[in-house]
């Protein structure tokens, strides 16, 4: 009985012992492949937003569509009910209201409003929306 004992915890301390080893090994291995990963991953992230930034700048009528809950669907509403009518601008003009906006020389007591929303904007997205704003009766 006494040796069946001892053999038996003779063979535990052996395989508790030997197993610790093993895992020690794996941890690494898997640590080692997580941070590949994650760079990778990271490199993929930046190029989609890129792309991404990309297709929204094409279509004015896109970018309108924020818009449009002030403005009405055709531009004909006064946004807030105090706005001028939009649809009735030229591009020329649209582009000089937003450049006023933007630099704070033109709009009432709610031009902060439309600040931020000029703000958000690149060139190009404003070259969008007026020229699509201005062509807004005939599209629709």
């Amino acid at each position: 009985m006494r040796l069946f004992i001892l053999t038996f915890v003779s063979m535990f301390l052996f395989v508790a012992c030997s197993s610790e080893d093993k895992k020690d090994v794996k941890e690494v291995v898997v640590k080692e492949e997580v941070v590949a990963q994650e760079e990778f991953v990271d490199e993929n992230i930046e190029e989609t937003i890129s792309e991404d930034v990309i297709v929204v700048v094409k279509d004015g009528k896109t970018l309108y569509k924020s818009c449009s809950s002030c403005h009405g669907q055709k531009g004909d509403a006064k946004a807030l009910g105090v706005s001028k009518l939009i649809n009735d601008y030229s591009k020329e003009e649209l582009l000089t209201i937003f450049k006023g906006y933007k630099d704070g020389t033109y709009g009432g007591e709610f031009k902060t409003i439309m600040k931020a929303h000029i703000d958000a904007r690149s060139e190009q997205e404003l070259e969008l929306l007026a020229d699509y704003i201005s062509t807004i009766k005939e599209v629709q």
